[in-house]
C-alpha cells in the first residue's frame, strides 16, 4: 500500500486575528453596549477564551449577514378626500 499524502503544513501559518468587543463594535459601527447585550444574550456569533469575548472575520460577516433586513415595495396609496357636497 501507498502511504497517504497528507498537506504539508506550513509552520509559519499565522493564526487569525480575533477581536475585542470595542474593536468589533468599531468594524461594524455599533455601539459597544448594544453588541454587549447581544453577547449576553448570544445573539450573535462570538467565542469565548475563558472570561474573555473576541470575534473572528467570519462572526462579523455573519452578525452582517444576520441583520440584512429584506427590502419591500410598496406602491404608493392614494389618499381619497371625502367629496365636499
Amino acid at each position: 500500500m501507498a502511504p497517504v499524502e497528507r498537506p504539508e503544513q506550513d509552520a509559519q501559518a499565522v493564526p487569525e486575528r480575533l477581536v475585542t468587543i470595542p474593536e468589533a463594535a468599531r468594524v461594524l459601527a455599533v455601539p459597544e453596549s448594544w453588541l454587549r447585550e447581544k453577547v449576553r444574550l448570544r445573539k450573535v456569533p462570538h467565542r469565548r477564551l475563558g472570561k474573555h469575548v473576541r470575534f473572528s472575520s467570519q462572526d462579523l460577516e455573519r452578525i452582517v449577514e444576520g441583520a440584512a433586513q429584506q427590502v419591500v415595495i410598496r406602491q404608493r396609496e392614494r389618499r381619497r378626500w371625502p367629496h365636499s357636497r
